[in-house]
């Protein structure tokens, strides 16, 4: 079985590897994208990125950015679902699906009654679904209010709300003003809140404005909030970015210390101007995700992908590595519990490489221009 391909044409491993080394060496700016992994291929990525002097940017990172850039820009209380379902007794719902990328967590989440903690074991569970669509329904025995707002006024609804909490005047929008009122003191009246809403339902100013709403209630109460994302792994990744480089992806590792810029290190972007003039696709998941990601244009690509069984057309070195978590053991972020967590993949099978042993390959071929460099 072939493992690796130079131009298209079966070669070793190790021939790959210098191949691909050199197209590393040559690039002036090289993007690494994708990031379909487990933890330990996406921190092989910021390594070989920082070696390689590239930028760190995910497939999927538009769905989340505004989120994150809330997030990065204001701070946040967050919580984990594993531990809402047993703590929270008044649940904020904002937005018209903010179950929409997982299904199964409602179920999860409202299931029983809170039994931990002292503030709220015993109490029943009371929902508020702002932004609800009509004819809305949860599962379990919480108790469900529905407050019509359409999606383009959630960010005026939430600001009106916080206003009415710190007793300020607030103007006409879409909520009542004693309907505001009435929100606020539910909300202050939470012995442990959650709020919860979908990363695809508001902007950056919405999500800072409900990130500062539970903000402000910890003044007063235990609230915290519970973004859900479209897929663990691009989350994931952009955890494992800010531990090793202090930022959420969309970073450049190209001039010694970490920068970052959303808007600026965008890997689309730098595809479509002509800055970045190689792509590194790291997409390790499983089968069928061999194509690099469209937006990076005719960029040549190095391919380290799971489920090939020839390489993209587009590839100038294509590897060709065990899936993680069903090829080999890995870690991944797990939404559920709000944390990394580990996946077993039983007897592995097969002799293909890991990604993250390809990438700490090239990384390894790399190190002796990293250390010149710094010298």
């Amino acid at each position: 079985m072939d493992i690796a391909w130079i131009d298209g044409q079966p070669t070793s491993r190790e021939k790959a590897v210098a191949a691909a080394a050199d197209l590393l060496r040559a690039s002036r700016l090289p993007i690494f994208d994708g990031l379909r992994a487990d933890l330990a291929a996406i921190r092989a990525a910021i390594g070989l990125a920082r070696a390689a002097g590239g930028v760190i940017d995910h497939h999927s990172s538009a769905a989340i950015y505004p989120t994150i850039s809330a997030i990065r820009d204001s701070g946040a209380f967050l919580a984990a679902p594993a531990e809402m379902r047993r703590r929270a007794d008044r649940i904020l719902l904002v937005g018209p699906d903010p179950f929409a990328h997982a299904p199964d967590l409602p179920d999860f989440l409202l299931a029983g009654e809170p039994d931990l903690g002292t503030r709220t074991r015993g109490h029943q569970r009371q929902v508020v679904w702002l932004g609800a669509p009509e004819g809305a329904t949860l599962p379990g025995k919480a108790s469900v209010r529905l407050v019509r707002c359409e999606k383009a006024d959630l960010t005026d609804a939430l600001s009106m709300i916080r206003a009415a909490l710190a007793d300020r005047r607030f103007g006409q929008g879409p909520l009542q003003a004693d309907e505001t009122r009435e929100l606020a003191g539910w909300l202050k009246g939470a012995g442990f809140g959650c709020a919860i809403f979908s990363a695809s339902d508001l902007d950056a100013l919405g999500a800072e404005m409900l990130l500062g709403l539970v903000g402000d209630l910890n003044a007063g109460t235990r609230f915290s909030t519970l973004p859900v994302f479209p897929g663990d792994e691009v989350y994931g990744a952009a955890l494992a970015a800010t531990w090793a480089t202090g930022f959420p992806l969309r970073v450049s590792l190209g001039r010694g210390a970490p920068e970052h810029d959303p808007t600026l290190f965008e890997a689309g972007r730098l595809a479509a101007s002509g800055e970045a003039d190689l792509l590194i696709d790291v997409s390790a998941l499983g089968e069928g995700e061999s194509a690099p990601p469209e937006r990076t244009g005719s960029l040549p690509v190095i391919a380290v992908a799971s489920g090939m069984s020839a390489p993209p057309r587009s590839a100038k070195v294509a590897f060709s590595v065990a899936a993680a978590g069903r090829d080999h053991d890995g870690v991944f972020f797990n939404a559920r519990f709000g944390s990394f967590a580990p996946v077993s993949a039983g007897a592995r099978a097969g002799a293909l490489p890991t990604a993250a042993e390809i990438l700490n390959a090239l990384a390894a071929e790399l190190a002796p221009e990293a250390r010149d460099a710094a010298a």
